[in-house]
């Protein structure tokens, strides 16, 4: 059984929602690394890239899993916090903001990792 996580900004206990955890005092989410880019693939129905920018430091909040200070960082237009081996905090509307802009985290299919390539590697076809 692992602690209740609380949320880096209110300080209180975050409840589990669906792939989140949610704050219901501010409406923020926590959603671990390992499911940040599976959320945004389905709502992109594509592979994603997610292209993490850092941005200038305006407050420094503290990852709800291990207490280290989290980067700063911008997911396209929406401004983040995020402890790279955890996860990733979205304020209010944050997350379906990144949702809604999920499509344009496109990965670029690389030639050499085509699908039917990966199927022959799969399968041992030349």
């Amino acid at each position: 059984h692992t602690d209740p996580m609380n949320c880096p900004k209110c300080q209180v206990a975050l409840h589990q929602a669906g792939y989140t955890f949610a704050c219901a005092r501010c409406g923020g989410a926590w959603v671990k690394d390992d499911v940040i880019v599976p959320m945004l693939e389905e709502r992109a129905s594509s592979l994603v890239e997610l292209a993490w920018q850092p941005r200038p430091v305006d407050s420094i909040r503290a990852c709800p899993e291990c207490g280290t200070a989290m980067q700063t960082v911008a997911l396209g237009e929406v401004a983040l916090d995020r402890c790279p081996p955890h996860g990733v905090w979205f304020d209010a509307g944050e997350l379906s903001a990144a949702l809604k802009e999920a499509k344009h985290f496109r990965a670029e299919p690389k030639p050499h990792e085509s699908l039917l390539h990966k199927l022959g590697k799969l399968l041992q076809i030349d």
